[in-house]
Formats: structure tokens, sequence, C-alpha cells
């Protein structure tokens, strides 16, 4: 709908789900705890439901309870999903982090649950309208939401610049564009983060060979005409180097990236998807700038990122 006073878009906010059909009783140092989602497109039969609870707690020891019940889109006629999972989290938590990590552990817990349910149905799984609550310790029940209930779209301004008539565009930055376009397409966090990171790895590589750095022997000092070099070390010049961020803020994009793509073991935790939340930001700029250098423009060149990329997306794709 639209705000014809402040000539913006609102949109409407996620439906509240009600309260949970099931959550833990109250129990000392634990944060009884409930997270809703919806699968869209997904019916379960009777028979199926029991079976529901087992892949649930295979992906948390701890889980107290789970419900499910068929709901419809009344304007679309959609078939859907509501899915319940009940569950305690350490109540040492306290503070600006906790309701973080609350939505993170709902999610960690709605993602592995996917997972299975991905594998056994052998098709694409998608949760929306996520919604973590907890019980308070008067009895009554907070809601966790990480997403504002109102946003603005910002008018687009195009500005094509004249140095447009001078560039040309090899393959691989076009292969690094795809990705890039994917990465900002992607509602999945995840796939979000790994598009954005495909793209810049890409131009890792394309600029290590097209605008190599001069490497010397450490020993002699003369220098080396080739040298076999790591994703990493081609993808830590890329960021540090020439795009001149910091160490480590490399650092933190590339753990998330091998944590994401199983890279070195590293396991996806609720830290992980809190990262990836404040990362992706940092990764379409990357982005941005690395197709600049690619391009032979220069990093303060007049082109960026727009704002509604920066804004959370969770009812954008609201009906």
């Amino acid at each position: 709908m639209v705000d014809p006073k402040e000539n913006s878009y609102l949109f409407k906010p996620v439906p509240f789900m009600g309260q949970p059909t099931v959550i833990p009783p109250l129990s000392e140092g634990k944060i009884a705890t409930a997270v809703q989602f919806i699968v869209l497109g997904l019916r379960l039969k009777d028979t199926e439901k029991k079976k529901i609870f087992r892949m649930a707690q295979l992906c948390e020891k701890g889980l107290y309870g789970v419900d499910t019940k068929h709901i419809e889109n009344n304007k679309t006629k959609e078939k859907a999903t509501l899915f319940t999972f009940a569950f305690y989290v350490n109540n040492k938590i306290v503070g600006k982090e906790k309701n973080d990590t609350i939505y993170s552990l709902s999610r960690l817990l709605v993602e592995r649950f996917l997972c299975i349910f991905l594998f056994i149905a052998g098709v694409k799984l998608r949760a929306v309208n996520l919604q973590p609550t907890v019980v308070n310790e008067n009895g009554s029940y907070s809601q966790i939401l990480h997403m504002a209930n109102r946003t603005e779209v910002p008018k687009i301004m195009i500005n094509i610049p004249d140095e447009i008539d001078s560039i040309n565009i090899s393959n691989e930055v076009f292969s690094a564009l795809f990705w890039l376009r994917r990465g900002l397409a992607e509602r999945d966090p995840i796939e979000n983060f790994s598009s954005l990171m495909v793209c810049l790895q890409i131009i890792a590589r394309y600029l290590s060979t097209k605008q190599p750095t001069k490497h010397y022997c450490p020993s002699c000092g003369a220098e080396l005409e080739s040298l076999d070099r790591s994703i990493t070390a081609m993808m830590r010049e890329l960021v540090v180097t020439k795009l001149n961020a910091s160490p480590g803020l490399f650092e933190k994009l590339w753990k998330a990236r091998n944590a994401i793509t199983s890279h070195g073991n590293r396991p996806v935790t609720p830290e992980v998807f809190i990262e990836l939340t404040e990362l992706k930001f940092d990764a379409i700029n990357l982005a941005f700038n690395s197709i600049k250098l690619s391009l032979g423009l220069p990093l303060d060149f007049p082109i960026s990122p727009n704002q509604m990329y920066f804004v959370a997306d969770a009812f954008m794709y609201v009906d």
C-alpha cells in the first residue's frame, strides 16, 4: 500500500502467527522457547506427523515437543504447513545478545530440520515467517522478530556513466556479474552470502592473472615468474591489498565462507548465522568494488549498491 503523505511504500508486516500451540514449561536456568515457521506447498499426512517429532529430535536432542497444522492462504488458496518446535535455551545469555542468540538457535534448528526434510522429499524447501517465542518469568509471552514492520523503498535513480563507452567486459567478469546478481536476488542468507563470495573468488582469480602482483624469492630476492597460489591467498590479496579492507574483515568473511561450504570442517553454528547478517553487507560492497577494479574503474567511482539491499527484506516477500 502507499502512504500519499510520505510518498513511500509500506509493506505488510509478517502476520502474527498467534501463541505457539506447544511450549516447554518454565524451568530454572532455562528459557522456554518455541519457534514457529511455515513451509509453503507442504501438506502432511496424519500418519506422518509422528515421524516429524523424530526428525526434529535429530536436529535438537533436547527438543520438548512439536506441533504441525495445515493452513491455507486466504487469497491465493495456497496450501502450507505451520510448524511449531518447542525447546529450551540456556538462561545464562543476557542483554542485547539474548534475542540474537535465541533467534539464531531457532533459525539453526529450522535449517537443520529443512535439510533433513529436503533430503527425504527430494525438493527444495524454504521456511517463511520465522517467529521465535519465549516465556517470561511472569508467564507472559514475548515474540522475537528481527525485522522492522515498515520499510521504505528508496527511489531508484540511474545515472549511466560516460565511461560506459570505454568499458569492455570479459567472460570472467560476466560470470562474476551473474553471481552478483544471484547474490542480490537470493532470499536465503546462506545462498545470498555464498553467491557473493563466489563473485569475489572469480574476480580474485581473474585479477591475479590479469594484474599479477610481483612476488619475490624470500631467500635470494629474485622476482618469481609464476607462483601456484591458493584461492585463500588470492582472496586475501583482493580483499586486503586491492580493496583496502582490513585483515580482520577478511578473516571473518573467509571463516564464514568456510563454515557454509564445509571447508576446514568448521561447523555452522548460531554465531555463524549472526555473522552472516552483518557480513553479507560487507560482501555486497566488496563485490561491487571488485567489479569496478576488474573494469579498470577507481574504487571511488560513483557506482554503489542501492540502499534497499541493506534493509532486512523479510517483509518484502510476504503476500
